[in-house]
């Protein structure tokens, strides 16, 4: 059972190695303060994407068609930045998980995903937390 996060992709910067500008936003009442999560370590979160929509109109049947076939349903991996002075966590797609939805055309500020995140992973002792692990948790 998972986090089901649903929200806007934006553009921000490139914080780290290894992470895209790419990310989505989390309320940390669900992730970072839910869990204790402090400044001492760095986390990757795992998940999958549900769905992939329009922020205005709807998708075409050529979008629906390939998001389906390469988006929906795979797993992708976030740098958890955590909201210390705001009350938001920000997930940043790792560059494999951005260029997945990059070659298929999803722009930020065009489209918001829904995905769940199953897996906390804590650097550097490699420490791994399932997210909810008995029921699904809506983040609102």
């Amino acid at each position: 059972m998972p986090l089901i996060v649903e929200d806007t992709l934006r553009e921000g910067l490139m914080l780290r190695k290894g992470a895209s500008p790419m990310y989505i936003s989390v309320n940390n009442r669900y992730l970072s303060r839910q869990y204790g999560l402090s400044l001492a370590a760095t986390y990757w979160v795992e998940g999958e994407v549900l769905e992939v929509s329009r922020i205005l109109g709807t998708l075409s049947d050529e979008e629906r068609k390939i998001f389906e076939k390469y988006v929906i349903g795979k797993t992708v991996r976030f740098y958890l930045v955590l909201g210390i002075l705001t009350p938001y966590d920000d997930l940043y797609f790792d560059e494999d998980s951005w260029s997945i939805l990059r070659d298929v055309g999803i722009f930020p500020g065009e489209y918001k995903l829904r995905v769940k995140l199953f897996k906390l992973i804590i650097e550097p002792e490699g420490k791994i937390i399932s997210l909810y692990p008995y029921r699904d948790v809506i983040a609102v």
